[in-house]
């Protein structure tokens, strides 16, 4: 259809949406939902049912509805892998296996910087780092200069967010 499924006015708009269709998690699933001020939120509303994929997606193909249904599932550990969505009825005329390559997860340690309270500096200081990564010779003079100068600077002084918490 080409338009948002759920194209909510602001947060709590679009938290009434997605509970309209899904119905409202409960215990273990709303458990998982990260941010704690949306747990709580979800838990002043009233329980609701959510609706039929059937009824509200009528115009498409029923393979559609059913990746669909096995993608839009509050607990991120059950939804749909990439892996088997790609292998999936709906895309089968799009999947091409040689073409599809996979590999094993990213380690989050790569994306420390995204867990950490920092500033605008530090991030300046972060992209800047990591475009010194395709230069090997700029990075060894960068270095050696700041070891010159007595200048340090670690992302890990940077405090870890809480779970929940946003930059």
């Amino acid at each position: 259809t080409r338009k948002p499924l759920f194209p909510g006015h602001n947060t709590q708009h679009q938290l009434d949406l997605i509970i309209g269709l899904l119905g409202s998690p409960e215990g273990e699933e709303l458990m998982k939902i990260p941010n704690q001020k949306c747990r709580k939120f979800i838990k002043s509303l009233p329980s609701t049912p959510g609706s039929p994929f059937p009824e509200v997606f009528g115009d498409m193909s029923p393979d559609a509805q059913d990746l669909l249904a096995l993608t839009l599932r509050w607990d991120p550990e059950s939804r749909i892998s990439v892996y088997e969505a790609i292998q999936h009825a709906y895309l089968e005329k799009l999947h091409c296996p040689e073409d599809e390559p996979t590999r094993e997860p990213l380690d989050t340690s790569d994306f420390e910087f995204e867990r950490r309270k920092i500033t605008a500096a530090a991030l300046r200081e972060e992209i800047f780092r990591e475009a010194l990564l395709y230069h090997p010779a700029l990075a060894a003079k960068f270095d050696q200069e700041l070891r010159e100068s007595g200048s340090c600077y670690d992302i890990h002084d940077y405090r870890l967010l809480v779970p929940g918490e946003s930059q």
